[in-house]
């Protein structure tokens, strides 16, 4: 491996290759990095390669931890090929290069990324967020998780509400729902998927439920009915196993990571897709729900958003959790049953989703 060129593995990482990379950001290193053990990350789902990097200097410093993470590109060219004409990585490297200073969350530190976007091959050197701890989708949040969440995601959206600032960010995606033909992309996706995602959880359908997901489509499709909801900057993957918990994080003690969907979007769909895939389902998740997008929308309010209503926000959620159900179907239908932990959590999303839209009484008509 060439000095600098984009490691394949997180393997090919080695601590010639780190130290340059490093110091070329401008970090002052008074030492090298002598040897490095490189430690798979597995307890986060991620379509590319995740490593904890532990690290030897050649003597004392300071202006580093001892452990980092290596976020790399997918492993194998199949999967590179399906997802480079979303671009994933090159968002995440340009948030990092250029909007973290405003996200208003805390988020990892970025310490060195670089990219090739022709071959699909990317590279992100990132803070270690541990000893907080990566949240549980398959066990689920509980309201108070939830309202941390929420309150978190909140500030960050008003941040950018309706900013005009975005629009000078040419590489940022607009929402799906702004293509007709991303749209028609996705929704095709979903009707080979919606019998996948039947055989593995269909006992869990009511009749109704069956029915709702089966006519999903061309409602969905049907656009004249829904009205636009205010823009702003969306994580657009905002779920447990992409938030961090734990005091060391700092007052709130709450981090996000995985900003490879970030896009001008609707605010209620990152809402949507926490409350919907990861509030744990009880015999109380009905008043849950109303009380946590209350929370949401008052934090909007208390961060200077203004003309939206709680009437307005709770239509446009639901909405959100009628195209979510469709991100659910999808992620049900591509999980493997024969991995335990997979099948648990198209499990554990499918229920939560299900219990949504009985509670909302989406199924209704």
């Amino acid at each position: 491996m060439d000095l600098l060129s984009i490691p394949d593995t997180p393997k090919d990482i080695t601590p010639q290759w780190l130290t340059e990379a490093l110091c070329s950001t401008g970090i002052s290193l008074n030492a090298v990095v002598t040897s490095l053990r490189i430690e798979p990350i597995a307890e986060l789902t991620c379509a590319g390669q995740l490593a904890r990097l532990h690290l030897s200097f050649s003597q004392s410093q300071s202006a580093l931890p001892s452990t980092l993470v290596a976020k790399l590109h997918a492993p194998d060219e199949t999967m590179r090929v399906k997802t480079r004409p979303f671009t994933p990585d090159k968002c995440e490297i340009l948030f990092y290069q250029q909007l973290v200073k405003e996200t208003h969350l805390r988020t990892p530190y970025c310490y060195y990324s670089a990219m090739n976007v022709p071959d699909g091959k990317y590279v992100r050197i990132l803070e270690d967020l541990a000893p907080a701890k990566v949240g549980d989708q398959i066990k689920g949040s509980t309201a108070e998780e939830t309202a941390l969440a929420l309150r978190a995601i909140a500030g960050f959206h008003a941040h950018w509400w309706q900013n005009e600032k975005l629009e000078g960010f040419d590489w940022l995606p607009g929402s799906p729902t702004d293509s007709d033909s991303m749209t028609c992309w996705v929704l095709d996706q979903y009707r080979k998927a919606f019998p996948i995602f039947l055989s593995k959880v269909g006992v869990l359908l009511t009749d109704a439920a069956k029915t709702f997901g089966e006519q999903l489509p061309e409602k969905l499709m049907d656009k004249p009915q829904f009205r636009k909801p205010p823009k702003t900057l969306v994580h657009g993957d905002f779920r447990l196993e992409n938030v961090f918990f734990g005091a060391s994080l700092g007052k709130p003690g709450f981090a996000v990571i995985d900003w490879q969907d970030i896009s001008r979007g609707e605010g209620v769909w990152d809402v949507a897709w926490f409350i919907g895939g990861c509030l744990q389902v009880t015999s109380n998740r009905q008043v849950e729900e109303q009380q946590l997008l209350k929370i949401y929308h008052e934090t909007l309010k208390t961060n200077g958003v203004n003309g939206y209503t709680f009437e307005a926000c709770w239509e446009d959620y639901r909405l959100a959790i009628s195209r979510y159900f469709v991100q659910a179907v999808l992620m049900v239908a591509s999980l493997n049953p024969e991995n335990d932990r997979e099948n648990k959590l198209a499990q554990a999303v499918a229920e939560r989703f299900i219990a949504a839209i009985i509670d909302l009484r989406l199924i209704d008509g």
